[in-house]
């Protein structure tokens, strides 16, 4: 076996699709140690900056001090504690949906819900960019997978059509904010054609939640549907700075992934820490908008730096930008280019994206200034001219 894997390693490293973990130490919202080095770091899914705030932090060690470092079984073993029951009746509120129930987080939640709420009659439909969780997520249904080309209700409608025959019911599942990409789903022609065929919609809105949307609830309120699809799946670990995941949907649909998504039955709960952290990350975005506000004032300043400068940013929109490379080693010259003026960016490479679109995946979050998005754009402008993209 090892023999085998060696040849594999040695494929990858030849590709130029070789990861190794990098181990920093955090020393603000958008600062990191590395290699003895301060960089800004550009990778932080954390949108608003909330890991770090101060009230977050004293939420999370008052949870520690009341009732532990870990809940150390699943929920339906060692019984939910009263954190649970409390965030998911506000994270329901918020999202507009009767019941939420919380996962450990969100691959296991994708995971959960699909192979748990679909048949083998069945048919999903399948956004071909789908995240890998909701892609394996399928192949653990017994359903049978449809891909239909991203963002294109026609190519959803025709696939579709040619299922008409089949007994079972038709799922549609979609990020709603792709998260390499950053470009949104078309949620209003997926809602008519739900209502046209009777379909069941899933949606993933991870990167969504706390950032779209006039209140920041997510995707759906940004078109007017908050609370319109069947199942919802979002993240507490992104915008809101802490962990997990929950699953959104009527109390029947609750009900039956409590007592068969393997999942969430044989996994351990989430420690308290994260729980109370995430309670309190809620409250802050739904009661202060400056957090989103501001972050959005960054989004705005930095793509225009970035369109300025001849980038071509896709479709994207919010703090995901993309910044496609083509080659899968001219994307890795660019990070190191770019590490060695501290500024901490990944490439990302297949199997994460499709062959041919390697990229530099940045974020944005609410807590860069100005003077460290303007040094970061103007090495990622000449890190682009290095290797022939501008």
């Amino acid at each position: 076996m090892i023999d085998r894997l060696n040849s594999y390693l040695e494929e990858i490293k030849e590709n130029g699709n070789y990861r190794i973990l990098r181990y920093i130490k955090p020393v603000s919202t958008t600062k990191i140690i590395y290699n003895s080095r301060e960089c800004i770091n550009l990778c932080s899914n954390s949108y608003l900056s909330l890991h770090n705030h101060p009230e977050i932090l004293k939420a999370a060690k008052e949870a520690i001090d009341l009732y532990g470092a870990g809940i150390c079984s699943s929920r339906s073993v060692s019984g939910s504690i009263d954190l649970y029951r409390e965030l998911e009746k506000e994270i329901a509120e918020f999202k507009g949906y009767s019941e939420a129930l919380i996962f450990s987080n969100g691959y296991l939640a994708n995971i959960g819900i699909i192979s748990t709420l679909t048949e083998k009659d069945d048919v999903i439909f399948s956004d071909e960019l789908n995240h890998s969780s909701l892609i394996h997520s399928m192949r653990l249904s017994r359903a049978k997978k449809v891909v239909y080309r991203h963002r294109d209700a026609n190519s959803l409608e025709e696939k579709i059509k040619e299922e008409k025959s089949r007994k079972g019911k038709f799922f549609v599942v979609t990020e709603t904010i792709f998260s390499m990409d950053g470009d949104v789903a078309h949620l209003k022609e997926i809602y008519e054609l739900k209502k046209k065929y009777d379909l069941i919609v899933i949606v993933d809105d991870a990167h969504g939640t706390g950032v779209f949307g006039e209140k920041g609830t997510g995707i759906e309120e940004m078109f007017g549907l908050q609370g319109a699809f069947d199942v919802q799946m979002a993240t507490f670990g992104k915008a809101l700075g802490s962990y997990g995941a929950f699953v959104l949907s009527k109390g029947t649909v609750i009900e039956y992934l409590i007592n068969r998504a393997k999942t969430f039955m044989y996994t351990t709960a989430l420690p308290p820490s994260a729980l109370g952290a995430s309670l309190k990350a809620l409250k802050l975005l739904k009661n202060d908008f400056t957090y989103k506000n501001a972050l959005w004032e960054n989004i705005e300043y930095f793509r225009k730096k970035l369109n300025e400068a001849g980038f071509n940013l896709k479709d994207s929109i919010g703090p995901i930008i993309p910044i496609v490379v083509g080659d899968d080693k001219d994307a890795v010259k660019m990070q190191e280019e770019l590490l060695q003026r501290g500024i901490f960016l990944q490439a990302i490479r297949p199997p994460t994206v499709p062959k041919g679109t390697s990229r530099l995946r940045l974020t944005i979050v609410r807590g860069l200034s100005k003077e460290e998005m303007d040094y970061a754009a103007q090495c990622i402008i000449e890190a682009g001219k290095k290797v022939g993209l501008l």
